[in-house]
């Protein structure tokens, strides 16, 4: 029979061992994740948001960006001196929806990541650029539904005048409006982006009922942070 004392040693080697087992579950992904580099980290996060699909949160808007189908391909990982951040440049093709609002893109991304908790991660989601154009798109969406000349004002570029002329006049008679985008189909370019939208407009003016389905060309280009309409806003 074991002594009290062999039965304390073999306990001590049993959990020293266990140790061992626990720092390595620890250590040896981040080794592997070292070894690798960020650059494949990078590409790896992009790739699983390929496989799991992406739901991206709007500013001021309750529902996100959902998508159907998400590729990113053409990757290229620029990796700042201090390895604590970094930015994959891609094209990005994407199929998905807004609530009711079909949205198709493709063009380039730009997807900064920063390196936290042991890994590399998407500093705000892994499209901010696409995120950018379709805020803006539903800004100037909500704006023309309650014909808030303001808040689309606010929506064009440096120099751009607000808006005006005969359709925005027949828009701003049209009682109980409701004004849809039907789809937004986005080339996204580095600094700008070209959208087609189908759009419905319901509503009733003194003379008859108002449903009208066009379709019209946007352009938008990048200031900062946030993408602006230029030449116009209808």
């Amino acid at each position: 029979m074991r002594s009290t004392q062999e039965w304390s040693r073999l306990g001590g080697l049993v959990i020293a061992g266990l140790a061992v087992v626990a720092a390595c579950a620890v250590l040896i992904p981040r080794l592997l994740g070292f070894a690798a580099g960020p650059e494949a980290e990078v590409i790896t996060a992009l790739k699983e948001a390929e496989s799991q699909g992406v739901s991206l949160a709007l500013p001021g808007v309750t529902r996100p960006l959902t998508s159907q189908k998400v590729r990113f391909a053409r990757i290229t990982v620029v990796v700042a001196p201090d390895r604590k951040s970094a930015e994959a440049l891609a094209t990005l093709d994407f199929e998905g929806t807004l609530g009711e609002t079909r949205v198709g893109t493709a063009g380039v991304e730009r997807v900064p990541f920063v390196y936290r908790d042991g890994g590399w991660h998407p500093r705000t989601s892994v499209a901010p650029r696409l995120v950018a154009v379709v805020s803006a798109l539903e800004a100037r969406r909500r704006g023309l539904e309650a014909a808030d000349a303001e808040s689309l004002a606010r929506l064009a570029g440096p120099g751009i005048p607000g808006v005006g002329g005969p359709e925005w006049t027949e828009l701003k008679s049209t009682r109980g409006r409701v004004y849809r985008a039907e789809a937004w189909y986005i080339r996204l370019e580095r600094e700008d982006a070209v959208v087609t939208e189908h759009w419905r407009l319901q509503g009733s003016l003194p003379s008859r009922p108002v449903d009208t389905r066009g379709q019209r060309a946007l352009s938008l280009t990048l200031h900062g942070d946030e993408f602006l309409f230029s030449p116009g806003l209808m």
